[in-house]
């Protein structure tokens, strides 16, 4: 069987909109996506692989984790561990070192510690999260530098989001308790915001989580899996003229944890981990100038991990260590519209620059060999003509990037150009087939280039830098359409689609390469075993990834079904192996009833994911992952104007299992119920 995932659930439903007060026969597929083309469009007319998730969605399913969110999108899984809150994500078989572009607010989070997980990993509180908006692909080259394989855009809710017309104040309170599955705990949040006059409005939220570590489905307990965290976010919105908008927002993220196996080569730490993000917003739009539709970002971001040994000897314990980084950056793009003859044009221009500054100090270990300090900087710039005339659409975009980096001695840069052409028909009215060639430019990324020094004890083989790194270049030819109706059975209803099948090849992939030449490296019979095996990332393989994604909605408004999923293969050309770095394939469904007036929701969730067993011969004793089967429910009754209470059951059967890739099994039964109100004035 291929891999599958079925969701049966209100994910990209009209049904939760409906409930929640947008128009009637909309769905998540007509959200607005900016990532593809950097100009407003629904993603369901976005000529590319992109999926929105919204406020409503995101609220209905109140997740412990971020990644419980992106895992439903086709084409995009996560990996996660139960005693580390960071979330990394895979698009398309690719991840880690900036190969998925995660963005909050526009402003890059670049976190990367180095160890036996993920490199490349972000902490985001799902609390205050207004949209997701994710793009599959080297296709949104323009949105920025390296994301050969997409980008994952998170938007932080807005004063507009919790203030209606005509209010001066109002505030919403959320909470939700686990109780009686295999984990406890609470979480909720509160938000403020206030329109003390027509032009200006703030906001305010505080958000909170205590979750105790859980059980997986056969009831045994995983350590240090539970969550405590500490979040705020602050906006302010302005408008001092006609078209003109100032956004000022800052968040702050607090988690504590401890992990580790308490043994010499997994020494266990307790983990304070400190995040904020900075971002000043100008834009300015109007409908009677089409020349100028400018947005400028300025954004600082970091993130600092403190970390305290609490095992070992007592001469050890207390050692200390940290890893910061500091991502500084600006984002600026133009669209200017007019006519040449009977063809519309949009012509989208901007640059954008981001630098990484990564400080890492361990005095009693390796951390700061094997996730280096240094400072890189990368930047580029990007034309991109959106041509329209009657029934064809033509996108050619061209980007130039380039880098520079440095640290420990060595240093290294480069530059491209990268181009995309699409090409999308709507013959019909509803269909609208596509294809798009487009090209995506990856710099190396500091720990790649500048790891140095010695693996901890036993093996204590050697890292070694590698300066001549060459830059990751995707090159993807990708298929799809999108189907649009309206009414199609009964007056009301709606029929959205995207389906798309890809291939992606990667020139001069970059591996972790171990080579032990005597193969005696771990061999206690042999103490000096490692004394000539040595690690270092290398340019060593040409990557083809190849897969179909697609996700479909209908809402009679009564009912609705929904299905999302997506198979893909990943192979090493020049090893002729397949990729470690590939998720099982997954299909989504959802499904649901409305009921007195629509107040009340009820729904259900499946979701099935296949085993995976196409790994290279040396990783399938150790990585491969069995195939599962979930099912969620859930039910929302909106007792009164603004106030909803709610009830939602993961993983019903309690199954026993473990995600691909993860360190340990995902929680068994959990049982959430929770209400949320909003007042105003």
């Amino acid at each position: 069987m291929a891999s599958v995932s079925l969701v049966i659930g209100v994910a990209a439903s009209p049904a939760v909109q409906a409930q929640q007060g947008t128009s009637p026969g909309t769905t998540a597929l007509d959200d607005i996506s900016v990532t593809a083309t950097r100009q407003e469009e629904r993603a369901v007319d976005s000529l590319a692989s992109v999926s929105v998730t919204n406020r409503q969605e995101i609220r209905r399913q109140n997740p412990q984790r971020i990644g419980t969110i992106l895992s439903q999108t086709p084409g995009v899984t996560t990996q996660e561990n139960p005693n580390d809150p960071a979330t990394a994500v895979n698009v398309r078989g690719l991840q880690d070192f900036g190969r998925v572009a995660v963005t909050v607010d526009g402003a890059r989070q670049n976190f990367q510690r180095s160890g036996h997980n993920a490199n490349g990993a972000f902490f985001l509180d799902p609390a205050f999260i207004r949209t997701i908006d994710v793009t599959r692909g080297p296709v949104a080259n323009i949105y920025g530098s390296g994301a050969i394989g997409g980008v994952v855009s998170f938007e932080t809710i807005e004063p507009r989001d919790i203030l209606r017309p005509r209010e001066k104040v109002a505030g919403e309170l959320g909470f939700t308790a686990l109780l009686g599955g295999r984990q406890n705990g609470v979480y909720g949040s509160v938000i403020g915001a206030a329109r003390p006059v027509d032009w200006a409005s703030a906001l305010i939220g505080l958000s909170f989580r205590d979750l105790n570590p859980y059980k997986d489905g056969g009831g045994f307990s995983i350590r240090d899996s539970g969550q405590d965290l500490g979040s705020g976010l602050a906006k302010i919105v302005l408008t001092p003229g006609d078209g003109h908008t100032i956004k000022l927002s800052g968040q702050y993220q607090k988690y504590e944890f401890a992990n580790g196996l308490g043994t010499a080569s997994a020494p266990r730490r307790t983990n304070d981990v400190e995040t904020t993000n900075l971002v000043a917003r100008y834009t300015f739009s109007r409908p009677d100038n089409d020349w100028v539709s400018l947005s400028t970002t300025i954004y600082r971001t970091t993130t600092d991990t403190d970390q305290v040994r609490i095992s070992g000897t007592p001469a050890q314990i207390g050692n200390a260590r940290y890893f910061k980084i500091e991502t500084i950056g600006i984002d600026a793009h133009n669209t200017s519209r007019f006519n040449v003859g009977p063809v519309k044009l949009a012509s989208t221009y901007g640059v954008d620059w981001f630098q990484d500054r990564v400080r890492t100090f361990d005095p009693f270990s390796n951390g700061d060999e094997t996730t280096p300090g240094g400072r890189r900087q990368v930047y580029g710039g990007f034309v991109q003509n959106h041509f329209t005339w009657s029934i064809v659409d033509v996108i050619a975009a061209l980007r130039y990037d380039g880098y520079s980096l440095s640290g420990g001695g060595n240093a290294s840069d480069g530059q491209r150009l990268s181009p995309k052409i699409t090409v999308g028909v709507t013959p019909i009215q509803g269909i609208q087939p596509y294809i798009t060639y487009a090209e995506g430019y990856r710099a190396p990324a500091i720990t790649e280039t500048l790891v140095n020094g010695a693996h901890p004890a036993p093996s204590t083989f050697t890292f070694i830098p590698n300066p001549n790194l060459r830059p990751e270049i995707g090159r993807t030819l990708e298929a799809g359409i999108n189907l649009k109706y309206d009414n199609v059975f009964l007056p009301g209803d709606a029929f959205r689609g995207k389906v798309s099948i890809f291939e992606n090849r990667v020139r001069n992939f970059i591996e972790g390469v171990f080579s032990d030449p005597g193969n005696d490296c771990g061999n206690p019979a042999i103490p000096a075993g490692c004394a000539d095996a040595t690690f270092r990332y290398s340019n060593v393989a040409r990557a083809r990834l190849r897969g179909i994604e697609g996700e479909f909605v209908y809402d009679a408004r009564r009912w609705y079904v929904s299905l999302a999923g997506s198979s893909i293969r990943g192979d090493n050309l020049s090893a002729n192996t397949p990729l470690e770095s590939v998720y099982p394939d997954k299909v989504i469904v959802g499904g649901g009833l409305r009921f007195l007036e629509e107040k009340l929701l009820i729904g259900s969730r499946l979701t099935l994911v296949d085993k995976q067993r196409r790994l290279p011969a040396a990783s399938v004793a150790a990585n491969a992952s069995k195939a599962y089967a979930l099912v969620d429910v859930f039910a929302s009754y909106e007792f009164a104007k603004d106030m909803r209470a709610f009830a939602q059951v993961d993983n019903i059967g309690d199954v026993r299992y473990k995600r691909y890739r993860d360190s340990d099994r995902s929680p068994g039964l959990v049982a959430k119920f929770g209400f949320s109100t909003r007042l105003g004035m």
